[in-house]
């Protein structure tokens, strides 16, 4: 499985080089995606602890900003339908985790909870259980 998600991890990885780091708040966000795309390469599931869950949303929340302003259209422009197809599903899976980030930290339910766990949906191509 884990395979099924190296281009997912390339692409944190990519988004988080190609931003300035120059403010420390932003460094951390870059860090927490490399950190992510290492765990998500390795199992397709990656932790993040409570005090980081905000930055790390935030980091998502980048990641899908960039590739909706910067990569996509150059793929739907280049009319390369399995890249787009690959891009929407990043940008979409990036704004779901960012969101599901937030109601963990701010779920009442789980304030005893000192990191959550995600594991990825389905990745395009990945054969799916009926």
């Amino acid at each position: 499985m884990a395979s099924d998600y190296g281009f997912y991890a390339g692409i944190l990885r990519f988004v988080a080089k190609k931003t300035e780091t120059e403010d420390r708040e932003i460094r951390i966000m870059m860090g927490h995606l490399a950190g992510i795309a290492d765990a998500i390469e390795q199992t397709g599931r990656f932790m993040v602890e409570r005090d980081n869950c905000e930055s790390a949303a935030r980091a998502f929340a980048g990641v899908a900003k960039f590739l909706q302003e910067r990569i996509l259209p150059e793929a739907l422009n280049a009319g390369n339908e399995p890249a787009v197809e690959q891009l929407k599903w990043v940008i979409e899976t990036s704004l779901v985790l960012a969101a599901e980030l937030v109601k963990r930290a701010a779920n009442e339910d789980l304030k005893d909870q000192d990191s959550f766990t995600f594991d990825l949906p389905a990745a395009p191509g990945s054969p799916t259980i009926h």
